[in-house]
């Protein structure tokens, strides 16, 4: 039997700009923020080696 996931959040600081212009670059891909930096994890760990990490 396989244990449950937990979720944890992540918090950053990020310039007010860039943060706004994210959010609106995220609505104009009709998805949220925490999906785009999720998807952007899952690609940063794939393609710098840690893979087998990420389950």
């Amino acid at each position: 039997m396989t244990e449950p996931k937990t979720k944890k959040i992540f918090t950053a600081k990020v310039d007010e700009d860039l943060l706004k212009a994210f959010k609106h670059a995220c609505q104009n891909q009709d998805i949220t923020a925490s999906q785009a930096v999720r998807a952007f994890m899952r690609e940063y760990v794939r393609k710098h080696g840690q893979a087998d990490l990420f389950r």
